[in-house]
């Protein structure tokens, strides 16, 4: 009885329903991220190793979803508050892309503050969605003329 009972608890766990997600991961670059770094081989680049950052997408979607043309979306938002969209397409139920800042662009951006990743359709709902904790959209004040005051307005209309 308790052997027949355990076999069919283990029969319903083992066939849960397939998760399905999108997720991101930070990572830092340096020298301790070299393969050479372990094994101790030769290799010119520890004379000038990679620096920087890189966000590595992971995604598992339903069969059903790959029915339509899909993309993936990064939005990045920098330590320096300038802003960079990425589409990649999604072509497979399970994937992972990599997605480095490194070096140069690295020092020009001060790495990354925020990102979001997000699955869309192709009338761009979101079909699977991650948010890095701190994500906010940026307000910009482009369309704003800030050397205009208000009260100069006003002087003008007091006469």
């Amino acid at each position: 009885m308790w052997l027949r009972q355990c076999s069919i608890l283990l029969l319903i766990l083992l066939s849960g329903c397939e998760k399905y997600y999108l997720s991101v991961k930070r990572e830092s670059v340096d020298r301790s991220k070299l393969a050479s770094t372990f094994v101790g081989s030769p290799d010119p680049r520890q004379k000038n190793p990679p620096t920087g950052e890189e966000l590595l997408l992971e995604w598992r979607l339903p069969r059903t979803a790959l029915k339509q043309e899909l993309t993936l979306v990064l939005k990045l938002i920098y330590k320096n508050y300038s802003e960079e969209t990425i589409r990649y397409p999604v072509d497979r139920r399970r994937g992972v892309i990599i997605f480095a800042l490194l070096d140069e662009k690295y020092r020009q951006t001060e790495g990354f503050l925020t990102y979001k990743a997000d699955i869309i359709t192709p009338d761009g709902t979101p079909l699977k969605e991650w948010k890095q904790q701190l994500w906010v959209d940026l307000i910009t004040l482009e369309d704003i003329d800030l050397d205009e005051s208000p009260s100069e307005d006003n002087a003008d209309t007091k006469d």
